[in-house]
């Protein structure tokens, strides 16, 4: 057996589809045989600018769904055969067995959730860095409590429509909160059967005020944000709604602009989807072993958004990365192996 690779060389080289030894499991992993990887913006970004890499060659990607081809000592939840997805951390252990881009990866008990019957590879693919990057930045970063304590009130997502915004829409909705929701009008009705209760065109002038007004018109005090964008001046924009309200807490995916104030009483908390690997392994293990059993087996959420698969095999994870780069909307990409 073989175990292709696409490897990212040097700083801001095109992929090379590469030969590897398959990996070996450790304790508390699993290896897993690869069938569909899924790609994230975050990809394409390092690799073009070399941001958050030390040292190369390096197999990036953190979506992964195959069948597990072993178990390291100490898994107890996992065997041969079974059909999972899983947190690849190559990110936070920059180990080249850890990179979602091959065959075969070798990923963590605590990040892994076995797939349904009725789920398909592809779809299955696109949960992990999505569920990390959102639950994470919900239950930890914002510190809003875990289920079954409901909450009230709005919860505003912006960039509502990319794979973390839907998850966070999703994971707010259940919670109770009454859903906010920016994104492109083209999505609108998508989002809000996700489960908002409205929707706002993101290239609107007018946007803070807007969100605002449909807020106290409602009657709803919000108090909490998710910006899944942190681009274009997103995070300032949410911190001014916030303010509005008179503070609240603000969770992003890419650090606060430090050009831009932060209003008085409004929080700023930073998520980092690697931490289920490294400091928060058991809100991992909670995160993808008890509450998405639950949310999938109860449909309170699914796999989001719109799978767009891109054929060829390991060889299409620089077409995938270019299409990216290029800009894509309201999409999750998918490789098929």
């Amino acid at each position: 057996m073989s175990n292709q690779a696409a490897v990212l060389k040097e700083a801001k080289a095109q992929l090379t589809i590469e030969e590897r030894p398959i990996p070996k499991p450790g304790a508390g992993e699993l290896l897993v045989r690869n069938a569909a990887v899924a790609t994230n913006p975050v990809d394409w970004k390092m690799q073009s600018t070399g941001y958050f890499i030390d040292s190369y060659p390096i197999i990036l990607g953190s979506d992964i769904a195959g069948t597990v081809e072993g178990v390291g000592s100490g898994v107890t939840h996992f065997k041969k055969g079974d059909r999972v997805t899983g947190f690849a951390r190559v990110l936070a252990s920059k180990n080249n067995d850890h990179g979602a881009f091959q065959q075969y990866t070798v990923v963590q008990e605590c990040v892994t959730r076995k797939l349904p019957d009725s789920m398909s590879f592809e779809e299955g693919s696109i949960l992990p860095m999505s569920i990390a990057t959102a639950g994470l930045g919900i239950f930890l970063s914002l510190d809003v409590p875990r289920p079954p304590a409901k909450q009230q009130g709005g919860f505003l997502v912006w960039g509502a429509s990319s794979s973390v915004g839907s998850a966070a829409v999703q994971i707010a909705k259940s919670l109770g909160y009454t859903v906010y929701a920016v994104c492109s009008p083209r999505h609108s009705v998508y989002v809000q059967k996700l489960g908002a209760h409205e929707t706002f065109d993101y290239n609107d002038s007018d946007i803070v005020k807007k969100i605002t007004q449909s807020l106290k018109a409602s009657n709803q005090q919000i108090v909490t944000a998710y910006d899944a964008i942190s681009e274009h001046g997103s995070a300032p924009m949410c911190a001014e709604i916030l303010s509005s309200f008179g503070g609240g807490k603000l969770c992003t995916t890419l650090p606060y602009p430090e050009d831009s104030t932060k209003p008085a009483g409004v929080e700023v908390a930073h998520t980092f989807a690697a931490r289920v690997t490294l400091d928060a392994q058991d809100f991992g293990k909670w995160l993808f072993n008890e509450w998405l059993e639950k949310a999938l087996a109860d449909k309170t959420y699914v796999p989001s958004p719109a799978i767009e698969k891109v054929d060829g095999g390991i060889s299409a994870v620089q077409k995938a990365l270019d299409i990216h780069q290029k800009g894509l909307s309201g999409k999750k990409l998918v490789i098929p192996l």
